[in-house]
């Protein structure tokens, strides 16, 4: 070793001949520089969808009303339908009652919690693929699942959720994730406590967390199985525990107004509302048979299979180039690079990038096997599991996990924006972290390697990004006031929102004590006029028949009528003779005077349009 005159060894930078040597940049920089490329996409993001998250019909109404009322001390179930667990309304409803009701609070909050899902995702697809992979994951997220507009209805997001359940969920999930992953290691009650709570508050969500905290929380035994490590019974008892303790909380908190028997059955409906008690509205199990892919189930098989075959060609063609880069002659490198690109470029997605979410099924197999296989073996061959192993298996267990109730129709955009995002987010980190190591030891190779992956991700992410700040142009038709207002499609591309405005600055002047009925759908109308709806839900407090009853007990002051598309519930023209909502109009028409009009709704035309009716004053011919 070549050593300074006062014997102390000189610097590797230090050379006899020439100037020093160029210092590497630190690992740090390099994450540093992703992380910020990161926050400039959200930025991006955020920007192009800035307060247009909401639908001004569908979904988000009942979302926005029910916690309002629970903040005026209104109670879940009685004043509202609902078809969740009660978790997320009620911390929505303290929202309101801590910072007052304004969608701006829901917004803020949920971008809070956003933060959150997006730090967490990066931990730990850090830890399981690296700086790169993580990089390669979350920019898929931001890009595609997390503000983007790709259908007709465009509340499919992080900020302003069809259901607020999904973006609690979602970090939720992480938390389970990393609760499994810490507690397959060792014995730990604690950390057992903390697993169980993670399943038990998924239980008072959604189905699909449900089904995911499970996988994980099996997946955690799995684990500790393998590595022949019995669970005490203290550890089961407190796994218990905490699966119990959601429900049983949120069913002593009811059961200080109702019977218990139907404090419970409230506590769990997330679950009981699909198992014991199945919703039973116009088009809904249709319409679950569709989003799930068993309208047509080999055919829809067939896509995704075909799809799935197509994405590991294109992944085999970067993993091929950065393998022959590595090869030592010039000529199959050139060669190769030749065949293996033209080859990746003649691969077409049918429907193009708008529905690469049918290879995930696929993709997510391959890895739940390979990942499974890959631990049996370091378990057998050295006795310990690495932490990057268990923590690559266990998402490509919460992968698969939430897109099983799509598995025969994944697709990125409608509920893909929760159900296929770790897929997906596992898909991409696979291609740029996971491909490149077995292209070779040459740098270069991996190198290649990784950049194919990336350059695919850009391009496909590119195309459905684009695709959304596209339609989100449309969206520039303000819809409420001061903290409340979001911005709709104009009113040439739909004009729902434009008669929502115009129903809600109609109403403004009506008294605060005022109930208000909007037909078909409009709990939003109700949360932004601040009224109450004499109904819990249109769709789900009962027949026609029933509503009708409960409305001529107790008459609301005002009706909205607004024109809508009701497709989904299967209706070709709402009010129509022989159509659903039928006598519910001709009861309004009987009841009520018109004090507004703006074209003609439910006239089966193409105007569309939207009225307020006042109810006729006692002894004008107002009949019960």
């Amino acid at each position: 070793m070549l050593a300074d005159n006062d014997g102390m060894p000189s610097s590797p930078e230090q050379k006899a001949d020439g100037p020093p040597a160029a210092r590497p940049w630190p690992p740090w920089l390099g994450e540093a520089a992703g992380i910020a490329l990161l926050a400039a996409l959200l930025e991006y993001f955020l920007s192009a969808s800035w307060r247009k998250w909401p639908d001004p019909v569908i979904d988000s109404g009942p979302q926005w009303y029910a916690a309002w009322r629970i903040a005026r001390g209104g109670m879940l179930f009685h004043e509202t339908a609902w078809t969740y667990g009660p978790l997320s309304v009620y911390a929505n409803g303290l929202l309101f009652k801590v910072f007052g009701a304004s969608l701006t609070v829901l917004f803020a909050f949920n971008l809070i919690v956003y933060g959150g899902i997006l730090a967490l995702a990066y931990g730990v697809f850090r830890r399981a693929w690296g700086r790169l992979g993580a990089f390669a994951a979350c920019a898929v997220f931001i890009s595609v699942f997390s503000f983007s507009h790709l259908t007709a209805v465009g509340n499919y997001n992080y900020a302003a959720p069809y259901a607020h359940e999904t973006t609690h969920g979602m970090v939720l999930m992480f938390l389970t994730l990393l609760a499994a992953a810490a507690w397959q290691r060792a014995r730990s009650a604690p950390l057992a406590f903390v697993l169980g709570t993670c399943g038990g508050l998924s239980a008072v969500l959604k189905p699909e967390f449900m089904l995911a905290a499970g996988a994980l929380g099996l997946a955690a035994l799995a684990l500790r199985a393998l590595q022949g490590q019995p669970v005490a019974w203290r550890e089961w008892a407190l796994l218990a525990a905490g699966a119990a303790w959601p429900t049983l909380a949120f069913a002593l908190g009811f059961a200080a107004s109702e019977s218990f028997g139907l404090a419970w059955e409230h506590a769990c409906n997330a679950w009981w509302r699909v198992l014991v008690h199945p919703i039973e509205v116009s088009g809904f199990a249709a319409g679950q048979r569709l989003f799930a892919g068993f309208d047509h189930p080999w055919r829809n098989a067939w896509l995704e299979f075909k799809d799935g075959l197509c994405a590991l060609l294109v992944v085999g063609a970067t993993w091929g180039a950065g393998w022959f880069v590595n090869r030592p002659s010039a000529l199959i490198r050139i060669l190769a690079a030749v065949v293996l690109g033209g080859l990746a470029a003649s691969v077409r997605l049918e429907g193009g990038w708008f529905h690469v979410g049918r290879c995930l099924p696929l993709l997510t197999a391959v890895a739940l096997v390979f990942y499974g296989v890959c631990l049996r073996r370091q378990w057998r061959r050295a006795g310990r599991l690495e932490p990057e192993a268990v923590m690559r298996w266990l998402l490509a267990v919460l992968a698969a996990a939430l897109l099983a109730r799509m598995v025969l129709f994944a697709r990125v955009y409608h509920f893909g924006f929760f159900q296929a995002a770790v897929a997906a987010m596992v898909a991409a980190a696979m291609m740029v972290a996971e491909i490149p190591r077995w292209a070779g030891q040459g740098r270069a190779g991996r190198a290649a390697a990784a950049a194919g992956g990336l350059l695919v991700l850009t391009l496909g992410c590119g195309s459905i990004a684009a695709k959304s700040i596209a339609i989100r142009a449309g969206q520039t038709q303000p819809v409420g006031s001061g903290g409340d207002r979001f911005y709709a499609f104009d009113r040439q591309i739909d004009p729902t929102g434009t008669l929502v405005d115009w129903v809600v600055q109609r109403l403004a002047g009506a008294p605060p004590s005022a109930t208000l009925l909007v037909l078909p759908d409009g709990l939003s109308v109700n949360y932004l006029t601040r009224h109450v709806s004499p109904l819990p839900d249109v769709w789900m407090a009962g027949t026609e028949e029933s509503l009708l009853a409960h409305l001529r007990a107790a008459p609301p002051e005002y009706v909205a009528l607004i024109s809508m598309n009701v497709s989904e519930h299967g209706i070709s023209q709402y009010g129509a003779p022989g159509n659903p909502g039928n006598l519910l109009v001709e009861w309004v028409n009987q009841n009520y005077i018109p004090t507004a009009s703006w074209g003609r709704p439910f006239s089966g035309t193409e105007m569309k349009g939207a009225t307020v009716l006042r109810r006729k004053p006692a002894g004008n011919g107002a009949g019960p």
